[in-house]
């Protein structure tokens, strides 16, 4: 039998005839495929006119899609040999009687209907749109063949019950809104369904629920740019301990499993050793930083999953600070009466019915504790990249590189030139850019203005997502015409906040979205520390005026706030430099006049921010 892919590609069908072909058939108006350079697509229009690579490429799409909405073993099988029978695994199929086009074969009207709420977001969290040549699109197609599968069976459960996967082939093909009476059941197109069920669905569906189950193995190969190894990186791998016989085994499940850890380092071919699962399985793989062991001490807190109620909370107000609606929350907590919730009780808040591509960090935090010794508030500052995969079975055309199957490469952005050259003084961690899951590794140079070399740097580490770049650097552009008047630096909520030379507090007072600004004379210049958790009167007052030492603690970030009640997805430091020591009490750092809006001495900190020491 060989593996899925041998067992399920499809030879070359029958084309229409020119007198079969309605005018509104896409044989009629795009006879000819158009699609850039690497897309999938097919020969032809012709069911089954794909390629090998391409019908297994679009198996493993379906197989990855199936997976992350976590259906069994047998419900992937069921929508791989729908997609057999409807296109053959040719995204670019088309229907010469009707409209019907794509791997599933969508009609015009089905392609209007996909798109309606109560139909793809209700179940796959997003409107599916294959309007146009969306239709064409293979994993547009793929997500519409899960759609229409997940409906289909609904409505084969609803009529027939225990007999259902012998139905829901009738409902994608005639309509999600097919009523079964006896005497439609008895037309002839009906029938003619029936028999495909009977000669090509339920015959294979045992023999491919069986090889998808399957042994998986897969290893990670990190690249530089030029695709030269990156040797000696840390990383783990988050594997499921058992691999259930009904359904591939996940880490982002609704109860978490006690998962297996596997923990090394890159040799020198950048591969990682090889991991095994049993069957299809999410497997969650991690970048660590090179220093990571100097981070594992970061304390703080990180967002919740769940969330504990707090006396006079109301289920309204905690979906809307959680981007979620009553309705969502309701059933996701099995909760009969909205109103009847109580202080102390456990909500959830993420529903746990997709597998992330990019999980939570508090759920890496939470696995990677134990086995770095860590405190959970430390994954930011430690994990470089994070990313779900799921273990495709053998054979598969996705996870190979360079001539090796059962291999995923993590591509980076530095050369090994660069790496080689940066590696004398100290090493370059493997971030990754987030377009083709990379981050850039290189830190340009800088022209400005230095105000001290030899700063502490005000947070115990460096994230990821860099100062100088995107919204968080000084000069970013900002609403109404004003610019970002300091560098954003991004860290979890409790993250302490550094003096970054010796000097003496100026004033504290309420800042941004909930948090509170520090402001520091250290010497000749003043620095904001901003977005810091807040403080009271009182305690504001008794800061004013105390001398702080280099490297005291005095603050931590603060969690922000939007004035809808819903936090903000990132916490950080928001830091400000001015270079002069002109006393604010004579002159407001904030003003309502320039680009900035502050005052004339402001001064980009990206150089000083670039000369600072970490300890």
């Amino acid at each position: 039998m060989g593996t899925i892919y041998d067992y399920l590609r499809t030879k070359r069908g029958a084309a229409y005839s020119d007198k079969q072909i309605i005018e509104r058939s896409y044989l009629r108006r795009k006879p000819e495929i158009d699609k850039p350079p690497g897309a999938l697509a097919g020969r032809s229009r012709v069911i089954g006119d794909a390629t090998d690579e391409v019908q297994d490429r679009v198996m493993d799409i379906l197989i990855e899609i199936g997976a992350r909405y976590k259906l069994s073993y047998r419900d992937i099988a069921h929508t791989l040999l729908i997609c057999r029978v409807e296109s053959g695994f040719n995204p670019d199929a088309a229907a010469g009687t009707t409209t019907a086009a794509g791997l599933g074969q969508y009609t015009e009207a089905t392609v209007i209907e996909a798109a309606k709420d109560h139909i793809s977001k209700k179940r796959l969290g997003f409107n599916l749109d294959l309007s146009g040549d969306g239709v064409f699109d293979a994993e547009r197609g793929a997500y519409g063949v899960v759609l229409s599968y997940m409906l289909s069976k609904e409505k084969a459960l609803k009529f027939f019950g225990r007999d259902w996967e012998r139905h829901v082939y009738i409902f994608h093909h005639e309509s999600w809104y097919f009523n079964p009476t006896p005497k439609r059941m008895g037309r002839e197109t009906v029938r003619e369904v029936q028999k495909i069920i009977g000669t090509k669905i339920m015959p294979l569906l045992g023999p491919a629920e069986a090889l998808l189950r399957q042994k998986g193995i897969v290893s990670f190969k990190l690249l530089t740019s030029d695709n030269k190894p990156y040797a000696d990186q840390p990383y783990v791998a988050i594997v499921p301990p058992v691999a259930s016989v009904k359904r591939p085994s996940t880490i982002q499940a609704d109860k978490p499993p006690k998962p297996s850890i596997v923990k090394g380092r890159t040799d020198g071919s950048g591969k990682t050793q090889q991991i095994e699962t049993s069957g299809l399985a999410e497997v969650v793989f991690v970048i660590l930083n090179h220093n990571y062991k100097d981070y594992i001490d970061v304390s703080g807190t990180v967002e919740d999953v769940v969330h504990t109620v707090k006396p006079g909370e109301t289920l309204g107000r905690i979906a809307a600070a959680n981007g979620k609606t009553v309705e969502e929350l309701q059933k996701l907590n099995n909760l009969k009466n909205p109103d009847r919730i109580r202080a102390g009780q456990i909500l959830r808040i993420h529903d746990g019915e997709y597998l992330w591509r990019r999980p939570p960090i508090e759920l890496i935090g939470s696995y990677l504790s134990e086995v770095l010794n860590m405190r959970p508030a430390a994954a930011p500052a430690i994990v470089e990249h994070k990313r779900s995969h799921i273990v495709l079975p053998e054979g598969n055309a996705a996870q190979r590189h360079g001539g090796e199957s059962r291999v995923i490469a993590i591509r980076g952005k530095a050369t090994s030139e660069q790496v080689a050259t940066r590696a004398k003084a100290t090493k370059i961690p493997h971030t990754t850019v987030e377009k083709e899951i990379k981050k850039t590794v290189a830190v340009p140079g800088r022209n400005g203005r230095v105000l001290r070399e030899g700063l502490l740097f005000p947070v115990p580490f460096r994230s990821t997502a860099r100062y100088d770049t995107e919204a968080r650097r000084f000069g970013s552009p900002r609403g109404n015409g004003r610019l970002h008047g300091g560098c954003d630096l991004y860290a979890p909520v409790g993250t302490p906040v550094r003096a970054m030379d010796d000097g003496r507090i100026l004033n504290v007072y309420g800042f941004y979205w909930g948090t509170d600004a520090i402001e520091v004379l250290h010497g000749n210049f003043i620095v904001r520390y901003g977005e810091v958790a807040p403080r009271s009167v009182a305690e504001r007052k008794k800061l004013v005026g105390k001398t702080v030492v280099r490297g005291e603690t005095i603050g931590t970030v603060g969690r922000l706030v939007m004035p809808s009640g819903k936090p903000y997805k990132h916490s950080m430091l928001h830091l400000e430099m001015y270079s002069s020591d002109e006393l604010p009490s004579k002159s407001e750092l904030t003003v309502n006049s320039g680009p900035y809006r502050r005052r004339a001495d402001l001064v980009d900190p990206t150089p000083t921010l670039d000369k600072c020491v970490d300890r």
